[in-house]
């Protein structure tokens, strides 16, 4: 009998979900969470065949039950299924042990071939998605070269970013600060320096819009 742990903070979707794998697989077991948090507490109580998870969840997050299952050696094989698409989430999915991702609006399907494939250990990855699929290697290097960078910035740059990506002007930041606002053009300064970025005034609120999820 295959257990089944089905996530997602939206009752509608997640019942549509549950009736969608017991057309498939009648005599499955299928449990219920509607946050992370949930979920993480029936995965130390239930040994789950598969886990299907959200990603943007009260609580704690898809991304946060991929760190649990990994951080504990919990041997089960999780699926994100989520309307993000989006490639910084799709590579960290995979990089904290996902083993298939699905977007909500792909076609049932399309969503039980996924939990075929991956019960057999086979990744799996929505159609629509195939070129994150190919992208993922660049991907990875770039967003490996963007966290050393931003390890390296020290805790008033970092606190410069977090603002800038409020989208505080200089003067803003340095009363939130308390410090000079030449003292905060500077690290602005230091910050695209380390982050080699060039270009005009936005250049920096730009980049911190693009890569929001690595900052916050």
């Amino acid at each position: 009998m295959l257990r089944i742990l089905a996530v997602d903070d939206h009752p509608i979707f997640r019942k549509g979900l549950v009736a969608l794998i017991k057309g498939e697989y009648v005599d499955s077991d299928i449990m219920e969470a509607e946050n992370g948090e949930e979920a993480i507490d029936l995965i130390r109580s239930t040994a789950f065949d598969i886990i299907i998870l959200d990603i943007d969840m009260p609580e704690k997050s898809g991304i946060d039950v991929l760190d649990f299952l990994k951080q504990n050696q919990i041997d089960t094989r999780a699926l994100i299924l989520t309307m993000h698409n989006d490639e910084l989430f799709f590579n960290e999915a995979f990089n904290r042990g996902a083993k298939g991702f699905l977007l909500k609006e792909d076609s049932s399907i399309e969503i039980i071939e996924c939990i075929k494939r991956v019960m057999a250990d086979q990744p799996f990855v929505s159609k629509k998605l195939n070129s994150f699929l190919e992208n993922r290697s660049k991907f990875n290097e770039e967003i490996n070269r963007i966290k050393e960078a931003l390890s390296s910035l020290t805790k008033s740059e970092m606190n410069t970013l977090k603002l800038v990506t409020q989208n505080k002007t200089s003067k803003e930041i340095a009363e939130l600060l308390f410090v000079t606002e030449k003292s905060v053009e500077n690290y602005r300064s230091r910050i695209c320096k380390k982050l080699d970025l060039s270009g005009g005034s936005n250049t920096l609120y730009k980049w911190c819009i693009q890569n929001k999820e690595l900052i916050l």
